[in-house]
């Protein structure tokens, strides 16, 4: 199997663990920069998030991390024994992605899309949703809204007051940021629904923890499935089929 391994450029550990990893793929595997099969990031959550973003994931992902990762299949601490064993099965699971379009311009999360309101100062919020013959919509003001993945509920959606979903739920969470008197409270949406958000002044938007753009007042983020993203079954960190 061709192998590609990206590590967390900022964490000694990680550059250290991923000369490690390749002494022992390469018995049997080969590393390559580019046209990998699948890919491995040492590194935690944010590695996997920031890998993704940028475009360089290939094929399955594997993740080592440390003891607050989520994401990750496997610790740093005790990855030897299961690393090979993994690649070996090749069990492959599928988790749901969102894509957000603003104009003609598509972002993908494999977390949560974040629309959030700058200068200390609270934003007016819309937010319309369908789900099934379902549809709602919403005007609240607050620090803003998250958009999670049944991934991503256990991150900042779920700091926010969503409920935490096991990681292939396939499921969209539409999470308030502080609203004002509790105006909008958390729901999910199916598989198929969508949530088109705009603010009332400028805000951040932010994709996976990554600040991407400034929104301008009236913009509208319309959010919805996207393609599944492919991991490697492990029980590691956490159990995937949990």
């Amino acid at each position: 199997m061709d192998l590609k391994i990206i590590a967390n450029p900022r964490k000694p550990w990680a550059k250290e663990l991923a000369r490690e990893v390749s002494s022992v793929l390469r018995r049997g595997h080969r590393i390559v920069k580019k046209g990998a099969d699948a890919t491995i990031c040492i590194g935690g959550d944010g590695t996997i998030l920031f890998a993704n973003h940028q475009h360089r994931l290939e094929g399955p992902v594997l993740g080592i991390g440390g003891a607050k990762s989520y994401v990750c299949q496997l610790s740093k601490k005790s990855w030897r024994g299961k690393l090979l064993a993994i690649l070996r099965k090749n069990r492959i699971v599928s988790t749901m992605t969102l894509d957000a379009h603003i104009g003609k311009k598509r972002y993908r999360a494999l977390n949560d899309f974040v629309v959030h309101a700058t200068h200390f100062r609270v934003a007016e919020i819309r937010v319309a949703t369908s789900s099934g013959r379902k549809r709602r919509l919403f005007s609240f003001e607050g620090d803003g809204v998250i958009a999670s993945t049944a991934l991503g509920s256990a991150a900042y959606a779920y700091s926010a007051g969503g409920i935490k979903m096991a990681p292939l739920q396939r499921k969209i969470s539409i999470v308030p940021i502080c609203p004002y008197k509790r105006a909008f409270l958390p729901s999910v949406l199916s598989e198929k629904g969508k949530a088109n958000i705009t603010a009332g002044r400028d805000c951040a938007f932010i994709v996976d923890g990554i600040y991407v753009r400034r929104l301008k007042k009236g913009e509208v983020v319309r959010i919805g499935k996207g393609r599944d993203m492919r991991f490697f079954e492990g029980v590691g960190v956490h159990d995937w089929q949990g």
